[in-house]
C-alpha cells in the first residue's frame, strides 16, 4: 500500500473513532498525556492533533576554540519561537558541560580532574534587556539547568530574540561523550547555552544531565562560525561554508570531487601534510558550516587527520545525496574502511531496514584515538576504534543509525531511550550477520537478553530512564538490548510486510516533531488492524522474561508449551520420533495473541515420540533445562 493511500484510510480511520475516549485505552495512559488528548495536541490514535505545536530555536554561533586550554567560548543568538498556547514567564536553558561544575550531583564519579566552576555566563540579553546575572531572583542554577526568570514574558504564537555570551572548558582526562581526547585531537559536543524543550507534556524539560541519561532538543537552523588555531582542520554538523578560505587548493579538488563520487576519494592524506598542502593558511582561521533543521551541533577538529569521502544517493526522484566522510589520525588506520562501512549502512538503512530515505545531506565519523565506545549527534559520530572489524562495522552503524532516531524523529532520550537505541541495536544485525557469520550479532544479543531477563534489574523500558540512571546495567538492559528484542519479535508476529509498512507510516507521521511510546504503539495498531497490547504490555509495561516450556505430553500424544516468564515469543517444536523421523512445528510470536499462558500442538497420531526440543538459539530462554524431554513411556506419546 503506497503512503498516500494509507494516510486516506488513516484519516478516515480517526474519524470514525473520533467519538472514543483515552479511558478505552488498555495501556496506562498518564495523566499528562490525558491532557494532552483533552487539548487535542496529541489524540488517541498515535496521531499528532488538530492542536499539535512544537516550539523552535534557530542559532547563529560565533566561537573560539583554543585546544591548548581546553577552552571554547563565544556569542550566541538565539531566535526562539514560542508555537504554544502558553505564556512563557521564565526561559530554561541546557548548559551541559556544567555536569563538570564543582559540587554538581553525577551518576557515577569522575573524579576531580576535569572539574570546573561551571560554563560562565558573562551576558545575557533577552528582547533587548540585559538580565542581571547575579540576581537569584532573575537566575539560578538547577544541575544542568540555566533558568531565567522574565520580567516580560513570552506570548503565545511570538518570537523572543536571545543572546548569550559565554566560556566553558572542556574535558580532557574524564571525557564524557567528548572532549579533548590528546593534543591533536577534540571532539566538542554540548557546548553552548542551548533552549530546553518546552512540549505539550511537561512544559519546560527539567531532567538535568547526570552522565547517564542522553538528550532531547528542539529543532531548528545552525548558523556557526568557529575559529581555530593554525594546523587544526574542521568537521562540523551541517555542510561546510567556506571550503575556499579553509582549505589549500589541492584539497577543495578532491572535496568538490568526493562531493560527485561514488567510490571513496582520499581527500587529506599524510603526504598532504608533508607537502604543506592542506590549509589555506598558517594563521588561525574561521571555519563556516550551516544546518538546517536539526536538534543539535557538534564539531571535531585535529591536526594531523586523515579524511576520506564519497557520495551515496539515496532518493534519486528528490534529487537526495550523502556526503558520506571518515576522519582519523594515522594510528587509526583501520578508518580507511569506514567510508565503506558507512556506506553500506546508510545504503541498508534508506533502500531496505527501515527503508526510509537518508535524512541529512552529511555524515561524518570521527575516530576519537580511543579503542571503544561512541557517541551519535546529528551528522556526526563520535567514535573509538574497536580491535574487531565486526565490531567496527557494527559501531559504525549503530551511531549512524541514530540519525532517524532520536535525530529525525525527535524523540526524548532523557525518558524512552529505547524508543531510539532499540533501534540502533537491531538494525545493524542482519547487515553484520550476512557480512561477518562469525561475529553472531543476533545471537549475541539473545544471548546477552537472556543472561540479565527476569532478574531485579531488568527493569521494563517503559519506566522513564532518568529514573533509574544510577544503575547503568538497568539501563542498558531497558534502553538496548530488550527493546530490540522486542521490535525483533514484533516484527515476527505482524510478518515483514506489514511490520515495515507501519514503521514507515510512523516515521512518516512523526519525522521532525515529538512523538511518545504510546504514539509509536497506537499507530503500530492502527496499520496492523489489531489490538498489540498482548505484545506491547508485557515486552514495555511488565516484569515479564523469556522462558517458554515443554509443560507435557498429553495422553493423545500431543505437546503443551506453557509461556511461564509471559513474553510473547516464537514457538518452535522440534520432534523425533522412534522411526528416526523428524518433524519441526514453527509458530510466530502471534501465537499469544490469545493471551493463552500455554498452546497445543497436535503430533503425528500414527507415530511414537522419541524426544522433543523447544527453541533456538535465536530465541531467548532463561531456563533451557525445561525445553527437551525424553520419552520413555510410549504411552504417552500416543
Amino acid at each position: 500500500m503506497h503512503y498516500r493511500s494509507l494516510l486516506l484510510t488513516v484519516v478516515l480511520y480517526v474519524l470514525s473513532q473520533a467519538g472514543l475516549v483515552s479511558q478505552q485505552s488498555s495501556y496506562f495512559i498518564p495523566r499528562e498525556l490525558q491532557r494532552a488528548y483533552h487539548n487535542k495536541t496529541r489524540n488517541a490514535m498515535g496521531l499528532p492533533g488538530q492542536e499539535y505545536w512544537q516550539n523552535r530555536a534557530d542559532y547563529t554561533i560565533n566561537a573560539e576554540i583554543d585546544p591548548i586550554k581546553s577552552e571554547v567560548k563565544g556569542d550566541v543568538s538565539i531566535a526562539y519561537v514560542n508555537n504554544s498556547t502558553d505564556t512563557l514567564k521564565r526561559l530554561v536553558f541546557n548548559i551541559y558541560q556544567d555536569i563538570f561544575k564543582k559540587g554538581n550531583s553525577r551518576d557515577w564519579d569522575i573524579g576531580t580532574e576535569d572539574l570546573h566552576d561551571g560554563t560562565m555566563i558573562n551576558e545575557l540579553i533577552v528582547e533587548g534587556n540585559s538580565i542581571d546575572l547575579i540576581n537569584r531572583q532573575s537566575v539560578s542554577r538547577q544541575g544542568t539547568k540555566l533558568i531565567v526568570r522574565l520580567s516580560q514574558p513570552i506570548l503565545p504564537q511570538s518570537k523572543a530574540d536571545i543572546k548569550v555570551n559565554w566560556s566553558v572548558k572542556l574535558p580532557s582526562l574524564r571525557t564524557v561523550r567528548m572532549g579533548k581526547y590528546s593534543d591533536s585531537i577534540a571532539f566538542v559536543a554540548y557546548w553552548y547555552p542551548q533552549i530546553a524543550v518546552y512540549d505539550d507534556i511537561d512544559g519546560w524539560d527539567m531532567v538535568s544531565y547526570n552522565g547517564s541519561v542522553e538528550f532531547y532538543n528542539e529543532f531548528g537552523d545552525f548558523d556557526v562560525s568557529i575559529t581555530a588555531p593554525a594546523g587544526w582542520a574542521m568537521w562540523a554538523t551541517g555542510r561546510l561554508q567556506n571550503p575556499e578560505e579553509v582549505y589549500h587548493n589541492n584539497i577543495q579538488k578532491k572535496y568538490q570531487q568526493a562531493l560527485n563520487s561514488e567510490t571513496v576519494v582520499r581527500i587529506i592524506t599524510e603526504q598532504d601534510y608533508q607537502s604543506q598542502k592542506v590549509f589555506q593558511s598558517k594563521n588561525k582561521m574561521v571555519w563556516k558550516f550551516f544546518a538546517k533543521d536539526v536538534p543539535d551541533f557538534s564539531f571535531a577538529m585535529g591536526q594531523g587527520m586523515l579524511w576520506d569521502a564519497s557520495t551515496l544517493e539515496v532518493d534519486a526522484k528528490n534529487n537526495q545525496s550523502v556526503f558520506i566522510a571518515s576522519v582519523y589520525p594515522p594510528s587509526s588506520a583501520e578508518y580507511k574502511n569506514v567510508p565503506g562501512f558507512s556506506r553500506q549502512s546508510i545504503e541498508y538503512m534508506s533502500f531496505i531496514m527501515p527503508g526510509v530515505a537518508f535524512p541529512y545531506p552529511t555524515m561524518t565519523t570521527f575516530s576519537n584515538g580511543k579503542r571503544n565506545g561512541g557517541m551519535e549527534t546529528p551528522m556526526m559520530a563520535n567514535n573509538g576504534n574497536p580491535t574487531e572489524e565486526s565490531d567496527l562495522f557494527g559501531l559504525t552503524f549503530h551511531e549512524i543509525a541514530h540519525s532517524y532516531m532520536p535525530f529525525m524523529m525527535g524523540t526524548n532520550e532523557k525518558k524512552y531511550a529505547w524508543m531510539d537505541e532499540g533501534w540502533a541495536s537491531l538494525w545493524p544485525s542482519k547487515l553484520v550477520d550476512s557480512l561477518y557469520p562469525q561475529h553472531q550479532y543476533l545471537k549475541r544479543t539473545v544471548e546477552s537478553f537472556e543472561a540479565a531477563a527476569g532478574k531485579e534489574m531488568d527493569i521494563p523500558p517503559m519506566v522513564p530512564n532518568h529514573l533509574m540512571a544510577t544503575n547503568y546495567p538497568s539501563l542498558r538492559l531497558g534502553s538496548y538490548t530488550r527493546p530490540a528484542m522486542a521490535y525483533h519479535f514484533l516484527e515476527d508476529a505482524l510478518g515483514s510486510e506489514k511490520f515495515q509498512q507501519a514503521l514507515r507510516f510512523y516515521m512518516q507521521t512523526w519525522k521532525g516533531k515529538h512523538p511518545l511510546p504510546l504514539d509509536f504503539i497506537k499507530i503500530f495498531e492502527m496499520v496492523a488492524d489489531q489490538d498489540l497490547s498482548w505484545f506491547f504490555s508485557p515486552w514495555l509495561y511488565e516484569n515479564a522474561y523469556p522462558d517458554l516450556c515443554i509443560k507435557k505430553i498429553t495422553d493423545k500424544g500431543s505437546v503443551v508449551v506453557e509461556n511461564r516468564g509471559g513474553l510473547p515469543l516464537p514457538v518452535v517444536l522440534k520432534v523425533k520420533y522412534t522411526d528416526q523421523t523428524e518433524e519441526v512445528f514453527e509458530y510466530s510470536t502471534a501465537v499469544w495473541s490469545s493471551l493463552l499462558k500455554s498452546i497445543i500442538i497436535e503430533l503425528a497420531s500414527d507415530k511414537h515420540v522419541q524426544e522433543i526440543t523447544l527453541g533456538n538459539e535465536y530465541i531467548p530462554d532463561v531456563n533451557r533445562k525445561d525445553n527437551y524431554m525424553l520419552v520413555i513411556d510410549q504411552t504417552q506419546s500416543k
